[in-house]
């Protein structure tokens, strides 16, 4: 009786401190994600000082705030995922954090729109790294009916890096300005550059914590041998699944940043509000609603798979989407006054986080070998959609179907892209279930051969 209790003594013990290394992990990486994202963003706080210092226009800094990032951050997710499917995750991590912390104190160093350019294409590369192996360290760490809730934690530390690139950047900035003790260290540079100096050498620092992520959260070791025609056979045998799964999601992401991009607009040139406080407003959509969104549909989907809902994730974002697409046609089309648009614009903020619940999603149904490259290709697929066809869509709407009426062309965007979403998502439900069923069943077969 007493060896019983003992040994289920140790085993309750073990378990928990499993749990609290993962947890710890999930922080450090909701830090990193934090990190990466003021660092991406701090550039927009300081525009007219770098223009000023470099002799810049608009031009080139807008050039290197989006479609420089963006396409270096697109071309290097491919071989990151399939780096991460092949070697240590957490080494693939550290690497990451390396470039872009280094990117971020050249960024802070360099004199030209030559070195900024160069600068930001490798903090692209660097940051492409977090997301994908971010999801594949923590799918291995926790069981599937948490993985929501943990993948919407992680990514509500955008949020948080967004927020804090305005709040504490521009903290940084005064103090650098006045002579802080810190910045005293860093004579004969400007300010906004001793911030990006100070914002690198943190992203050096935690970088040596990528150290202590225990080794059995990594894949086992994958051979080297090609794998290209398993993965391939994976592709086909399940292209239903991953078909609707990355165009429903591509869908809900176009028609996020369709409407984010042109909000601010919208709210300036029809209601008359000033720039600070539609960017205020924005701000507050950002953090803490959207954070808030991102881990509460994280929970609810993870509660709803624990109760035996098998489609629980292409479930509840069939319903978002269909929400999203009568509530912000609805308010855009038919409301003449501020409040109602902006009210029912916060609630779609709330709802439509999906990277955590998608993410997951793909976790799960994916066998462990492969997961890096397919949510490489989903990270890359529903980015790219949302930047090309969003922002775009709007402004053809409004030129073809509504004169001057951004606020309609906004509405049109929500009802067409929403609908549109709904109906691939709530398609893509059976296969996610069989998709599943499938998986398992490789896993286990492979445990019985292991064994």
């Amino acid at each position: 009786m007493r060896g019983g209790i003992g040994e289920r003594l140790r085993f309750v013990m073990a378990k928990s401190g499993k749990n609290a290394r993962a947890w710890g992990v999930l922080g450090f990486l909701v830090i990193l994600s934090a990190l990466a994202s003021m660092s991406r963003f701090l550039p927009g706080l300081v525009v007219d000082p770098i223009k000023s210092t470099l002799l810049l226009d608009d031009i080139a800094i807008g050039l290197l705030q989006g479609p420089i990032f963006a396409a270096f951050f697109l071309l290097g997710s491919l071989p990151i995922g399939w780096l991460a499917d092949r070697y240590q995750k957490r080494v693939i991590l550290f690497v990451g954090i390396v470039i872009w912390s280094a990117a971020t104190l050249a960024f802070g160093l360099v004199s030209s729109f030559t070195g900024l350019l160069v600068a930001r294409a490798c903090l692209a590369i660097g940051q492409a790294t977090l997301q994908p192996v971010g999801w594949s360290i923590l799918s291995k760490m926790f069981p599937p009916h948490r993985l929501s809730l943990v993948l919407g934690i992680l990514a509500s530390g955008t949020q948080i890096g967004v927020a804090s690139s305005f709040l504490l950047g521009g903290f940084f900035i005064a103090y650098a300005s006045e002579g802080g003790a810190v910045f005293s260290l860093m004579p004969n540079i400007e300010p906004w550059q001793k911030v990006f100096l100070l914002t690198g050498l943190l992203g050096v620092v935690a970088s040596i914590f990528t150290l202590f992520i225990p080794k059995n959260s990594t894949s086992s070791p994958v051979s080297h041998s090609p794998d290209v025609t398993h993965f391939r056979q994976f592709l086909a045998e399940n292209r239903r699944f991953l078909l609707t799964h990355f165009v429903g999601f591509s869908l809900l992401a176009s028609m996020i940043h369709g409407a984010a991009a042109w909000m601010p607009t919208w709210l300036m040139r029809t209601h008359g509000m000033a720039i600070h406080e539609a960017g205020m407003l924005m701000a507050f959509m950002q953090f803490p609603v959207c954070a808030a969104g991102l881990i509460f549909s994280g929970w609810w989907v993870d509660r709803a798979w624990l109760r035996g809902r098998r489609d629980a994730h292409l479930r509840h974002f069939f319903i978002v989407a269909s929400v999203m697409a009568v509530l912000g046609g609805s308010a855009f089309l038919t409301g003449t006054s501020l409040l109602v648009p902006v009210v029912c614009y916060a609630a779609i903020q709330f709802i439509q986080p999906f990277s955590g619940v998608a993410g997951a999603a793909l976790q799960i149904a994916t066998p462990e070998r492969y997961r890096g490259r397919i949510s490489a290709l989903f990270i890359m697929c529903y980015n790219a959609a949302g930047m090309a066809i969003g922002p775009g869509l709007v402004v053809i709407i409004q030129a073809y179907l509504f004169t001057n009426d951004l606020g309609s062309a906004i509405g049109v965007t929500y009802l067409l892209l929403g609908s549109l979403a709904a109906i691939t998502l709530w398609h893509c439900r059976q296969h996610f279930a069989r998709t599943v069923s499938r998986t398992a069943a490789l896993a286990s077969a492979q445990k019985q051969e292991s064994t």
